[in-house]
């Protein structure tokens, strides 16, 4: 594990100390032309002086939405505790307006759990103190010949498992009998299964697994059932942390979800976000038993902590990724920082390295990066800083931390963004240059926020569209800040520990999870291959629930965006060749807001690279005309390709084209192939298109 670990970073340090010998922008070229078709050179020959490090390629996990419950956790039951719903005002509004979840907090049931039938009256008393896990636990009351319960409507992933393991904590003075069962949303009387849960008396929680296994056919896909745990007689018990899981579950995790990050191919994943800054990670480890439950902050709902370090860890392990974690510099402290490298890099002889060597792993964990914050420059961010004071906290955690981080693990500093990154990194730059490594900036932009007021649609189009361009544009400004300082000068690099191309969903507007998003994506890939000298770690948000992977309804489905991601992961190749393309270009002023200004935008933006293992030769042809396809001649130079090569394309009808639960291939890439009479030829590329073209040398 050692040895990968060196090599799988050595490409990033070696990076680091090349010198710029040829800039990006004479790796893709473009010359603005009039004519109807375009023409690209490759130069195969003529190659960048640096290596795309597989960091490039990292995505993002956050504790936001359904990312982790009903995201990666195969663990099906919302707020399994029986606690009060952790949440804002908002947030309840939002998932609770229903008028049943009104009733059932009347009658003292924790949300979302409703009472198995209505008519039972007040049967329910939640209680505090003594829980078998976190703060709360739900007295439940039987009745002499009646049925009293609680149920939660849940989506099963039916279509691939109908066996179901879970367990529950009850207590009684006496020996009891629960019923666990799935039954028909919303009908009692309609039992699909059911299993009988023998409690023992002694008034002590006791731990009790169940199974249940539904015959085949009794539910349909996209059919929600009711979970629900029943008494069936006068007896009184106590009942707290209810887990229900699909028996296919890998160590509690979705397996489908498991098997889309591994076939993504990325080989970094962030842990972290705006809920890193009010995150305290010893929540996250032990025995689930006694995780508690806590209020995720950031985001408005609760964070149950069933997920993670080591359920992190081994998420990572499975997916083939390496750890990259973000550190609580908003409520947190250097000591607290310190102890959570310790647990994770750490030597069983340490402190922390003990507590995890006896709990998950006696060998430390391979973390690829400590990031030290998440976005602290922003008053929405728990414990803020000013631009002033942001180098004096990073400097405490660094000396806190440094000691015990390999030297193959990087440190990454908080950076400011393309538009407001002058005042926030010079305090860093100025202050502690000597402990600056790399600087993280992200670029989250809003698709429909115009400089131009009453943009039309086509002006947002083109303006979304030409964003990568105008972003690798305005790095060069952040390249020059670094290197006016001496001691940072050609050594200190970017990470994109965030990207996302984010519009209110149902607008007509690209966006993270539609084919016009996916094409943004395409062109931010190219830019970031193309800049890789200088950024060489870049993170996609997100893994799961934005542009990467979805879950609705018990279904998992990819997005467009997942898909180009992919194209370029698994088939780019470790080094940029030079490429010439003329075409058309148009002129963006006043557009989006973040980068108002893009002047001279092709409308393909063209990436080729070499494999040195493969000795492949790939081209990336992004085409951002959303409304025509533009024909190209295409010429090989210093590379003779075999008589077919392969063609991946990424195109739908739409822009707006997305996936969802009902309809998951709809936006995927197309496998063609392409006879080659010479290395001369011309190629078609469709409207608001990512066309991957790979040649194998003949």
């Amino acid at each position: 594990m050692r040895m990968f670990v060196n090599s799988f970073f050595l490409g990033v340090l070696l990076l680091a100390m090349l010198p710029d010998r040829l800039g990006a922008q004479a790796i893709s070229r473009y010359v603005r032309s009039s004519g109807p078709e375009a023409r690209i050179t490759v130069r195969a020959a003529e190659r960048a002086p640096f290596a795309v490090p597989r960091t490039v390629y990292g995505t993002f996990l956050e504790n936001i939405g359904f990312s982790i419950f009903g995201g990666v956790s195969a663990q099906l039951l919302d707020n399994p505790s029986l606690e009060s719903y952790y949440a804002s005002l908002e947030t309840l509004e939002q998932r609770f307006s229903a008028p049943p979840f009104r009733r059932s907090t009347q009658r003292g049931l924790p949300l979302p759990w409703l009472p198995l039938r209505w008519e039972d009256g007040w049967r329910y008393e939640p209680r505090q103190g003594q829980a078998a896990n976190s703060v709360s636990f739900l007295y439940l009351m039987g009745l002499a010949g009646r049925e009293v319960g609680i149920r939660q409507s849940v989506f099963l992933p039916i279509h691939r498992e109908r066996a179901y393991t879970g367990s529950l904590f009850a207590s009684s003075q006496g020996p009891a009998e629960l019923e666990v069962s799935f039954r028909k949303q919303d009908s009692p009387a309609d039992v699909l299964v059911a299993s009988r849960v023998k409690v023992p008396g002694g008034g002590r929680w006791a731990k009790l697994p169940f199974r249940l296994v539904l015959p085949e056919n009794a539910v349909a896909p996209f059919q929600p059932v009711d979970f629900v745990v029943a008494l069936r007689d006068d007896r009184r018990i106590s009942l707290d942390l209810i887990r229900l899981y699909p028996t296919d579950a890998v160590q509690g995790l979705d397996p489908e979800v498991i098997k889309a990050a591994a076939v993504l191919n990325s080989p970094l994943l962030r842990y972290g976000g705006n809920f890193t800054s009010g995150y305290h990670w010893r929540d996250g480890v032990g025995p689930l038993e006694r995780s508690p439950t806590r209020l995720n902050q950031a985001w408005g709902y609760p964070e149950y902590n069933e997920f993670g370090t080591d359920e992190f860890m081994a998420f990572c392990r499975l997916i083939g990724a390496r750890p990259q974690i973000c550190l609580n510099l908003g409520s947190g402290t250097p000591g607290e920082a310190r102890a959570w490298v310790e647990y994770c890099q750490g030597s069983p002889a340490t402190p922390a390295g003990t507590l995890r060597a006896a709990r998950a792993s006696r060998q430390p964990y391979p973390v690829a990066a400590w990031e030290l914050g998440n976005e602290l420059w922003g008053d929405f961010q728990i414990g803020w800083q000013t631009a002033e004071g942001h180098p004096h906290r990073y400097h405490e955690f660094y000396r806190a931390i440094r000691g015990l981080v390999p030297p193959e693990t990087l440190i990454l500093a908080t950076g400011g963004d393309i538009d407001f990154f002058e005042k926030w990194n010079a305090a860093l730059l100025d202050k502690y240059p000597h402990e600056l490594h790399y600087l993280t900036t992200h670029f989250v932009a809003g698709m429909g926020e115009m400089q131009k007021e009453d943009a039309e649609q086509d002006f947002k189009l083109a303006a979304d569209f030409a964003l990568p361009v105008g972003v690798a544009r305005a790095l060069e400004a952040v390249r020059a800040q670094i290197d006016s300082h001496p001691r940072t000068r050609g050594r200190v690099k970017l990470a994109y520990t965030e990207w996302l191309f984010w519009a209110p969903e149902g607008s007509a507007l690209p966006r993270f999870d539609n084919l016009g998003g996916a094409i943004i994506a395409a062109g931010w890939m190219n830019m970031l291959l193309t800049h890789a000298d200088f950024v060489p770690i870049a993170n996609m948000t997100g893994l799961i629930e934005f542009g990467g992977i979805q879950k609705k309804r018990g279904r998992v489905f990819l997005t467009p965006q997942y898909w180009a991601f992919s194209l370029y992961s698994n088939h780019a190749g470790n080094t940029p060749v030079a490429t010439r393309t003329e075409v058309p270009h148009y002129d963006v002023h006043a557009g989006q807001r973040r980068v108002p200004e893009i002047p001279a935008v092709p409308y393909l933006d063209v990436l080729a690279t070499v494999d040195t293992r493969r000795r492949d030769l790939a081209l990336f042809v992004v085409n951002r005309d959303w409304k025509g396809a533009i024909p190209a001649t295409i010429q090989l130079q210093d590379f003779t390709p075999s008589p077919e090569a392969k063609v991946l394309t990424l195109a739908a009808d739409s822009i707006l084209v997305r996936n969802d639960d009902e309809h998951p291939d709809t936006v995927r890439p197309v496998a063609t192939t392409l006879e080659l009479p010479d290395s001369s030829f011309r190629y078609t590329f469709p409207p608001a298109s990512l066309t991957v073209l790979i040649f194998q040398p003949r």
